[in-house]
């Protein structure tokens, strides 16, 4: 390093050292440590997609589910286009089974980072859905949750087929 040159100004140190901190957010999350991942995630840029989805996270963890919502919209704010007719080129057999088979998971409780979002799109967004049912079915606003899982539905997330199933029981009662 030079005299008198400053390491913070240096945009691959700031670069590398924001990648650590999200990194080590999702670590904590990923561990059940949610209460030190919320106060690096106060700390973070709030209109990034992974800072409110993480933070949707953590309320949900402690039962607050219409805070999560109001960071799920958000998320859903920040996330990028997707590209219509964009088509997954990984759809052979094995894909396929494991896909299949991943959906049965409650793996949109996962915290995501931008590499998530740039790589899988759509499954980032399926997960603010997904995410967004279980809320709702939390709340008992089974309305809402028909509203937001239908559109999904087809796509055989376990989550997504019991919280309708519910959902549709106490609309019919």
């Amino acid at each position: 390093m030079l005299l008198g040159s400053n390491a913070s100004a240096n945009p691959v140190t700031k670069d590398q050292s924001i990648k650590s901190e999200i990194e080590l957010i999702a670590q904590l999350i990923s561990q059940s440590r949610y209460a030190e991942a919320y106060q690096l995630l106060k700390a973070e840029v709030p209109d990034r997609t992974t800072t409110q989805y993480d933070l949707a996270l953590c309320f949900c963890w402690i039962g607050s589910y219409r805070e999560a919502l109001m960071c799920l919209d958000k998320a859903q704010l920040f996330m990028p286009v997707m590209t219509v007719g964009k088509t997954n080129p990984s759809t052979d057999s094995f894909y396929k089974a494991i896909r299949e088979k991943q959906n049965g998971l409650d793996d949109h409780r996962n915290p995501i980072t931008q590499k998530n979002i740039e790589l899988t799109t759509q499954m980032v967004a399926d997960g603010i859905v997904r995410l967004k049912t279980d809320c709702w079915l939390q709340l008992g606003e089974y309305a809402r949750v028909i509203d937001i899982a239908t559109p999904i539905a087809h796509k055989d997330y376990l989550n997504i087929t019991k919280a309708l199933t519910i959902a549709k029981q106490h609309l019919n009662k």
